[in-house]
C-alpha cells in the first residue's frame, strides 16, 4: 500500500475519534441539562407542597371557631364558652402515623431560662417512647396527616417535620388554668395580652419574640421541613429551636432540608383581619365582665379572658378597637 493511502485512512481515523468525542460531549451536556430541569421542577414541586401544608395549617388556626364549634360524638351544637377562639395549632404527630393519639394532641414544654431546647413542641421529655421521642435524645414530629373528628387533612403521614412554639397549639397541658381542669390553651392569645402563663407567672413568654427562628431570624411561630431523603440535618436535630434551611440544587435535592415557616406577622395580620371583618358582629355579644348570671354569651373568645369564669376567651374585644 501506498503511504499517501496510510496517510489517509489515518487522517479518516482521527476524524471519526474526534467527532465520536465532540459528539459524547454534546449528548453529556444535553444530559446534564435534562437532569438539571427535572430536578429544578422537582425541587419547584417540592417547594409548592410546602407552601400548600402552610396554607392548611393557616386555615386551621383562623377557623378554630368553626372547626371546634360542635361535640365530637354527638354532634351537637357546643355552648360559647366551649368554643376557642382563632389563632391555634395542631400538635405535632409524634410517630409518623398520620394521627394524633391522646398522647400526642396534648402538647406542651415551657420555656425555661437558659434551656435552648425548651418553649416549642414536641418535647422530648415528656414524649418518652413515642417515635424518636425516648426522654434523652432529639424529639421529632410530624406534620399530622388530619383530624378525623373534624375533617381536615394536613399532609400525607409522616411526609413533613413539624416544630411549634407551645403557646399557639390547640391542646397544651401546660395551661390547665383553671384547677388543672381547664380547656388546655395558652389563653388569652391576643396581642396586647400575650404576655405570661395564665396558670404561673413564672413562664412568661415575650409576644413579639416567638421561640423558633430560621436561618438566623427570629420570629416563626411554626416551621415545616421537608428532610429529604437522609432525615433532618444535623443543625436542625440538636435539640435547640434555632434552624437552617438548605438552598437545593441538582447535587443535594434529595437531601438538603427545605423549610418553611409561619412568622408571628403572618399569624397576626390572618387572625386580625378575620377579627376586624367580624367586629360588626362580635361587638354585639354582651361584654360584662362579671360573668355572675347564666348567660353564656359572655363566656366568649371575644371576651376578656378569665381563668375561672371565662378560660376560652381571647379578649379580642380590646384588640378590634384598633380595627379600620
Amino acid at each position: 500500500m501506498k503511504p499517501c493511502h496510510k496517510q489517509n485512512g489515518f487522517v479518516i481515523m482521527l476524524f471519526i475519534v474526534v467527532v465520536v468525542i465532540i459528539a459524547s460531549l454534546w449528548l453529556s451536556t444535553k444530559h446534564q441539562g435534562l437532569i438539571s430541569i427535572f430536578k429544578n421542577e422537582q425541587i419547584e414541586q417540592d417547594l409548592s407542597e410546602l407552601k400548600l401544608v402552610k396554607a392548611r395549617l393557616l386555615e386551621f388556626a383562623v377557623l378554630q371557631p368553626e372547626i371546634y364549634m360542635t361535640d365530637s360524638s354527638s354532634g351537637d351544637m357546643e355552648g360559647s364558652d366551649k368554643i376557642p377562639p382563632p389563632g391555634y395549632f395542631p400538635c405535632p404527630d409524634l410517630n409518623g402515623d398520620g394521627s394524633l393519639n391522646s398522647t400526642e394532641a396534648n402538647c406542651g414544654n415551657p420555656l425555661i431560662s437558659g434551656v435552648t431546647g425548651s418553649g416549642y413542641v414536641p418535647d422530648p421529655t415528656s414524649a418518652v417512647g413515642l417515635g424518636s421521642c425516648n426522654g434523652t435524645e432529639m424529639c421529632s414530629g410530624y406534620v399530622p396527616e388530619n383530624i378525623s373528628t373534624r375533617n381536615v387533612f394536613f399532609a400525607e403521614a409522616g411526609r413533613y417535620f413539624y416544630f411549634l412554639d407551645e403557646r399557639f397549639s390547640a391542646q397544651n397541658t401546660n395551661y390547665n388554668n383553671v384547677g388543672g381542669t381547664g380547656p388546655k390553651r395558652y389563653a388569652p392569645l391576643y396581642p396586647d395580652n400575650l404576655v405570661g402563663d395564665p396558670a404561673s407567672a413564672s413562664n412568661s413568654l415575650d409576644p413579639f419574640d416567638p421561640i423558633l427562628s430560621l436561618n438566623g431570624v427570629g420570629g416563626y411561630v411554626a416551621l415545616i421541613i421537608d428532610a429529604g431523603d437522609d432525615g433532618l440535618d444535623a443543625a436542625n436535630k440538636d435539640g435547640d429551636a434555632n434552624f437552617v434551611s438548605g438552598t437545593p440544587d441538582i447535587t443535594d435535592s434529595d437531601t438538603a432540608d427545605q423549610i418553611i415557616g409561619i412568622t408571628y406577622n403572618e399569624w397576626i395580620a390572618l387572625v386580625a383581619h378575620r377579627v376586624c371583618v367580624e367586629r360588626r358582629r362580635l361587638q354585639g355579644i354582651d361584654p360584662s365582665g362579671d360573668y355572675t348570671d347564666i348567660d353564656s354569651t359572655m363566656q366568649h373568645w371575644y371576651n376578656d379572658y378569665d381563668a375561672t369564669n371565662n378560660p376560652g376567651g381571647g379578649n379580642w374585644r380590646s384588640w378590634g378597637a384598633v380595627c379600620p
